[in-house]
């Protein structure tokens, strides 16, 4: 029996409209830019609503922090008999998961939607998450 030729395979060209995003840095900048608009649309200013969760895997194995995640949430109705117009309080929270299992979290602002969308909006708020991404690598190097 002969073989069946084919004939020569092309490659299928890449899109060219869309530009790959591969820096930690570059996604971060992207996320944090959709996550002010997200904010406007998606968090009320009263009751609860579904938590906004933006998650940025760091591409490296051998990078201590393998996931960062920012996060706004109303607070847990646990609470509520604790803090006064529980109700109208949002967390902003910054997260960091590493290699082996390690997890770190500071809250960056709890205030009502117009606090934590002020926060999100601030010139420098890129560069706080990228500082606290940095602290959460280096912790996780020392344990």
């Amino acid at each position: 029996m002969e073989p069946i030729k084919l004939g020569k395979i092309k490659n299928m060209a890449k899109p060219t409209g869309s530009k790959k995003i591969d820096s930690f840095e570059e996604r971060l900048f992207n996320i944090i830019k959709d996550l002010k608009d997200r904010t406007e649309r998606e968090v009320c200013e009263y009751g609860s609503f579904k938590t906004i969760r933006e998650s940025i895997p760091i591409k490296n194995p051998k990078d201590a922090l393998q996931d960062v995640i920012i996060e706004i949430k109303p607070l847990p109705k646990v609470l509520k008999e604790e803090v006064e117009n529980y109700e109208k309080l949002r967390y902003l929270e910054l997260i960091g998961e590493g290699s082996m299992g390690q997890k770190e979290s500071v809250i960056l602002k709890r205030g009502t939607k117009e606090e934590i969308l002020a926060k999100v909006k601030e010139e420098d708020f890129y560069n706080q998450v990228l500082d606290k991404t940095k602290e959460f690598r280096t912790s996780f190097l020392e344990d």
